[in-house]
């Protein structure tokens, strides 16, 4: 019995203690013709080289190959094609970090893999007449892939390094793949050096994310360009232009951008072509441009916060689908949002005339303002001007400062001290604006300190309403709409079933604004006339369309009546019922 209980826990342990089992460090044994099909995890003790005018095909077939510590895993100068056809898949993977794992001096294709370096994973290079090896310009495929660098760069503010998940010298498309690099560059474009060529790298339907999710560079040339495309990818990460001197970027499709740095997403959408849509998918608080024909989306959830900078839509389109903060001011010229009034008329170019701008929140002031050679009408919009610094109107403007507020509710809580052209039609006023000598200051509407009243003129067309905090507001009287409601009542007398177009009557009517001034008598005329045209225009319905209306009702009162009509129905019936039930 001892024996066997021996026997069983020898056998037990035998079965607990771990054994190193160690992979294969060649392809031994597993290619066949032109074809290198592993068939267990293989740890190669020197680079691969594949010759110029060989072709081989490296199947993983589920298992993992792994590079030298300090070489290349494959370096090839003729044709590669490296796939994994195995149920699980399996992996590339180079431990070393001085040295790339897949060098491309050919032709290589890259479908269906995770590849993983602790450098540049792959680097498609090119070599020069000069080099020993002769001259070579690497033309790389990759799709349906994963292609990782763990490597982390020297400095995570500054050029990180000379790497990169995909490195490229030559020319390279790159579809379907998610291309990761997330301490260093995912992809570095880099053309010139002795090779004296540029780069070219085209990229759609793939995830791109790194620190940089993209790098150029240009070396020893004053010539060669680093060309990048991208279309239809979603992007994390910042760009970096150590050299940017042939930097070609291109982005088109829809691009998704997982990233809040006002330099990267305003490369994206700048170097976009028109008809490109750009996704920001994160809460974005930096300036943005949109240039004409592109569409900037703010998903659902997402937030806009306008900065210093501002929201320049211009031509461009703004998706909104989300939510817009710190828009506190709008200029309708350049279909702009600002934090504030300072900033908005800063952004007005100067000898600019007829520029709107309007109030869409209240806004506070940090720093004065000084409005030089420039023609604005500011709409407080029912907002406040909050300043401790004031306004200053230099010889050269001419402003105007309205309230088209429903209430009036707008105000001016600063000092104004104007040497140009200044016309209030409206808002409230803390102070009285100081008119310097040789400026004009004219007060069409607005509510004063009552000392207003010693210096401006108050006409015929105006009055005056003292307030009972003892400020006085100046407006012009109302509008004279009698000639309007008399037209409206024309109307009223019409029935408006008997006209095939009642509803251009009914048009001209709601057209009517009641809150016009007397300045504005034209079109409070205009209005009446317009309501009178409309009426003239009327055509009668034939006899026989009202006769079919009559015999064939189609309209909702119709069919009530009908409904009506046939409950009614209902009813007695079922009273008849009910009497003759009670007399049996």
């Amino acid at each position: 019995m001892k024996k066997k209980i021996f026997s069983l826990g020898f056998i037990a342990l035998f079965i607990t203690l771990p054994f190193a089992v160690k992979a294969a460090t060649s392809f031994d044994g597993m290619q066949s013709g032109n074809v290198i099909k592993l068939t267990e995890d293989v740890t190669l003790s020197k680079r691969h080289v594949i010759n110029e005018g060989e072709s081989l095909t490296i199947d993983l077939n589920g298992h993992t190959l792994t590079g030298p510590t300090d070489d290349y895993l494959v370096d090839n100068r003729g044709t590669v094609k490296i796939i994994d056809t195995g149920s699980n898949k399996g992996k590339i993977s180079c431990p070393s970090n001085t040295s790339s794992c897949l060098r491309n001096l050919g032709t290589m294709e890259v479908d269906g893999i995770t590849a993983e370096s602790a450098f540049a994973t792959i680097k498609n290079d090119a070599t020069s007449s000069k080099d020993e090896e002769g001259e070579h310009y690497g033309n790389l495929t990759v799709k349906n892939s994963t292609i990782i660098s763990t490597h982390v760069g020297n400095s995570l503010d500054k050029e990180i390094g000379f790497t990169g998940a995909i490195q490229n010298w030559g020319t390279a498309k790159v579809d379907n793949t998610k291309v990761v690099a997330e301490k260093d560059y995912a992809i570095f474009a880099r053309s010139g050096a002795s090779a004296n060529k540029n780069s070219d790298i085209t990229i759609k339907n793939s995830t791109i994310t790194g620190l940089y999710f993209l790098g150029t560079e240009r070396l020893n040339s004053t010539t060669t360009t680093q060309t990048v495309n991208i279309s239809d990818s979603t992007i994390t990460g910042k760009t970096s232009t150590g050299n940017n001197n042939g930097t070609v970027q291109s982005y088109s499709g829809e691009i998704t951008a997982k990233t809040n740095h006002n330099n990267t997403n305003g490369s994206i959408i700048a170097n976009s072509v028109k008809g490109t849509k750009v996704i920001i998918d994160v809460d974005y608080s930096s300036a943005l441009i949109i240039p004409e024909g592109i569409t900037v989306v703010i998903p659902k959830e997402r937030t806009l916060t306008v900065g210093t900078g501002g929201v320049k839509i211009g031509n461009g389109q703004l998706d909104l689908k989300g939510e817009m903060k710190n828009a506190n001011v709008y200029v309708e010229s350049t279909n702009s949002y600002w934090t504030n009034l300072k900033n908005a008329l800063n952004s007005v170019p100067l000898d600019s005339k007829g520029i709107n701008v309007k109030l869409l929140a209240d806004t506070n002031e940090t720093s004065s303002i000084s409005i030089s050679r420039k023609e604005i009408n500011i709409d407080l919009n029912g907002h406040t001007i909050n300043s401790t610094k004031g306004i200053s109107i230099a010889n050269s403007s001419d402003i105007t400062i309205n309230d088209t507020s429903k209430d009036q509710t707008g105000k001016v809580n600063t000092n104004i001290k104007n040497s140009g052209k200044l016309t209030i039609k409206g808002g409230t006023y803390q102070t009285i604006p100081t008119t310097n000598t040789g400026a004009t200051t004219t007060v069409e509407g607005g509510t004063f300190p009552k000392e207003i009243l010693d210096q401006v003129t108050v006409n015929e067309d105006q009055i005056v309403t003292t307030n009972e905090d003892g400020t006085v507001t100046i407006a012009y009287k109302k509008a004279d709409y009698s000639k309007v409601e008399e037209a409206i009542d024309k109307a009223n007398k019409l029935n408006k079933n008997d006209y095939k177009n009642f509803s251009l009557v009914e048009d001209a009517i709601n057209k009517v604004d009641w809150n016009k001034n007397i300045t504005e008598q034209k079109e409070v005329d205009q209005y009446a006339e317009d309501i009178l045209k409309a009426i003239d225009s009327l055509e009668l319905k034939d006899q026989e369309d009202i006769k079919d209306e009559a015999t064939n009702p189609k309209t909702s009162d119709s069919i009530i009546l009908v409904a009506v009509i046939g409950g009614v129905a209902v009813i007695v019936a079922v009273t008849a019922f009910i009497v003759l039930k009670k007399k049996a």
